[in-house]
């Protein structure tokens, strides 16, 4: 699979908008030093890196295949399909780093996998209107 500028452009700023908010936000939720908070999240970032490049690549097949246009529900699928993988490899790591059990593990990446939903979302959808805007030809097409 040759990975393409414009996927490592998505993803990596996907990731790092999301890595910056991660950080911070379980750092002052949880009272946690920065320092964990922030490698939590660049390890999240890194699985999700890959999974994203992936991930993208068999649903824009699947969009391809089946012609469909990225409408509301194509980009709610797209962003509960993502995130519906990506907790599978998160749920570990976000026990062992804040020091919980797997149970309050999945309730806590539960959480930020519902607000990641609403970051996808709003993500995806900005980032097909800046293509749009630059000239690039939509992927679905």
């Amino acid at each position: 699979m040759m990975i393409s500028k414009r996927r490592v452009i998505h993803a990596l700023s996907y990731e790092v908008i999301l890595l910056v908010i991660i950080a911070i936000a379980l750092s002052f939720i949880f009272e946690v030093p920065m320092e964990v908070t922030g490698v939590l999240g660049v390890a999240m970032a890194v699985t999700s890196v890959v999974w994203n490049m992936v991930f993208n690549h068999f649903f824009e097949q699947f969009e391809r295949k089946r012609k469909l246009k990225r409408t509301i529900g194509v980009r709610i699928l797209h962003a509960i399909g993502f995130e519906g993988g990506l907790m599978l490899a998160t749920i570990p790591m976000v026990a062992y780093a804040m020091n919980m059990s797997l149970w309050q593990a999945i309730l806590l990446d539960f959480g930020m996998t519902t607000c990641i939903l609403v970051y996808t979302f709003i993500f995806q959808w900005c980032y097909d209107l800046i293509e749009e805007r630059m000239g690039a030809k939509p992927v679905h097409s």
